[in-house]
């Protein structure tokens, strides 16, 4: 049996984690003997997440006639990017979520028009031979795919440091599902950290409905982000914006400090204080530059690590990027994977913008209509030619991000003995470096000697450290081939939804 330990259990409670969830056994023995015997229920196409890349392949696709179904986990389509407020719940908007608004219209009205069922409030935890898709909606439990399409999104990337388990502690994203997805503005003392412009765009948005921001701790240098800023020339728009928040923050008079990192995070209980440090272009902190700031609530972004669990668990081909701290799929440029039929599009192939997403969904809805005979093969490749010429025009922004949040080694030495890495099965920075100077140096292997990965979130949390430490002794081109195997459920499951599949 699993041991949990008392802080596992209260993390797992924190975040509404339950111990009913364990490791199921292979495809043919999760689906449950009745769930075999039927004839599963069939569409031409299901897509996993509703968000831009999700949204847009679907209304494509169901425009030329096919039959699409989408599982997406929010009540209404939209994703995290296109987060919908519940009424009567408000918040004050930023230019940002204007423009992603007027884009989500268009969309939202294509939807309208078409006739995508939309399977909400569902978590897709399986995915078994001939692309079928176990789901938590109660009145369909498993669908099965003539063409699949995976568009996860991404999460933020977990950086590891003494304090980071702290209650206080949260993501840039978690702040902004609160405010966009509650209408709820976090009270107390926000300090934001990490690099890159949502660290900006999260501080303006924040402090125009009425927040406490105390500092935004910058890693970059002021030369680098200046840099940014000369980049952005060629997008006016994105520079519009960025220099709008940027007029927000030195309105309420919030200071930037650059070249910093936090290094700590401190509290009895919940977090009470920060520990931060000037840093080197490496983001490794110096000593004796060492100073305290009071805090509340501290957000961290440093950059966002694709979501690949699901087109694992479907046996498609990945890349471990050491860059992105994570994996990514291996694509045809129509985003199709290794396994025929399974596509995927948006995010977890790599983060670009609204825009690109929306692109992508275009794209795989347009070549899977056309695998389905649904488009005339001239009309798709018309249309296949004009999509990607649009998309290639953005691929600079997609390059531009991915240099802003790419791994510096200096985040690993935030790290002490004792820092945890693996939360859900209490794995220190002590141990696991032992592991790897003692010659473990492959992802599975380290799992199975430290169970890092085997907890709830199956790695979400620890392995984009356990890459970063990789990289630093394994040369690119064998660290590329590195891989995880993903189990079933990908997500926290009750067992009354397994029981309820046997009945």
């Amino acid at each position: 049996m699993q041991r949990v330990s008392g802080h596992t259990r209260r993390w797992q409670q924190s975040q509404g984690l339950s111990d009913s969830c364990g490791s199921l056994d292979e495809d043919k023995d999760a689906l449950g003997e009745n769930t075999r015997r039927a004839e599963l229920e069939t569409r031409d196409l299901v897509i996993i997440g509703s968000g831009p890349a999700g949204l847009s392949a679907a209304v494509t696709a169901a425009a030329a006639g096919v039959d699409v179904a989408v599982i997406g986990e929010d009540h209404r389509v939209g994703g995290q990017i296109f987060r919908q407020i519940v009424p009567p719940l408000r918040f004050e908007y930023s230019s940002v979520d204007r423009q992603n608004q007027r884009i989500f219209k268009r969309l939202e009205k294509e939807w309208a028009e078409s006739k995508v069922q939309f399977l909400n409030r569902a978590v897709a935890w399986g995915i078994f031979g001939d692309n079928a898709i176990a789901f938590d909606n109660p009145k369909h439990s498993i669908l099965k795919a003539k063409r699949l399409l995976f568009s996860e999104g991404a999460y933020e990337t977990p950086v590891a440091f003494p304090g980071w388990t702290l209650p206080g502690v949260m993501t840039l994203g978690a702040a902004q599902t609160l405010l966009k997805g509650q209408g709820v503005v976090p009270k107390g003392i926000i300090v934001i950290a990490g690099t890159g412009p949502l660290l900006y765009y999260t501080a303006s948005q924040l402090l125009k409905n009425g927040a406490e921001v105390a500092a935004l701790i910058e890693a970059s240098s002021f030369s680098q982000v200046a840099g940014w800023t000369r980049k952005l020339w060629r997008a006016p728009g994105i520079l519009g914006k960025g220099l709008k928040y940027m007029a927000i923050i030195k309105k309420h008079r919030v200071p930037i400090y650059y070249n910093t990192v936090v290094k700590e995070a401190l509290g009895s209980e919940v977090l009470e204080e920060i520990v931060y440090a000037r840093a080197d272009n490496l983001w490794k902190p110096q000593a004796g530059t060492e100073k305290r700031m009071k805090a509340e609530i501290l957000c961290l972004n440093f950059g966002f690590t694709p979501s690949t669990h699901l087109s694992h668990m479907a046996k498609c081909g990945h890349i471990c990027d050491p860059q992105l701290r994570g994996w990514r799929p291996v694509l045809s440029p129509r985003f199709e994977t290794t396994q025929p039929g399974v596509f995927v599009g948006g995010d977890c192939t790599g983060i670009g913008g609204v825009e690109m997403a929306v692109l992508e969904g275009r794209i795989a809805g347009t070549e899977i209509a056309r695998r389905l005979g649904a488009i005339r093969e001239s009309e798709a490749e018309r249309r296949l030619v004009r999509l990607t010429k649009s998309l290639e025009s953005h691929r600079w922004y997609q390059n531009f991000l991915k240099s802003i949040y790419a791994f510096r080694p200096g985040l690993l030495d935030l790290m002490t003995d004792d820092t945890l890495v693996c939360r859900c099965e209490e794995v220190d920075f002590k141990a696991l470096s032992g592991f790897i100077q003692n010659g473990a140096h492959h992802v599975e292997q380290i799992k199975r000697l430290t169970r890092i990965g085997m907890g709830r979130c199956q790695g979400r949390f620890c392995y984009p450290t356990l890459i970063g430490m990789l990289a630093k002794i394994l040369p690119a081109k064998e660290l590329e081939r590195e891989d995880f195997s993903a189990r079933l459920p990908s997500k926290p499951l009750l067992l009354k939804v397994l029981f309820e599949m046997s009945l």
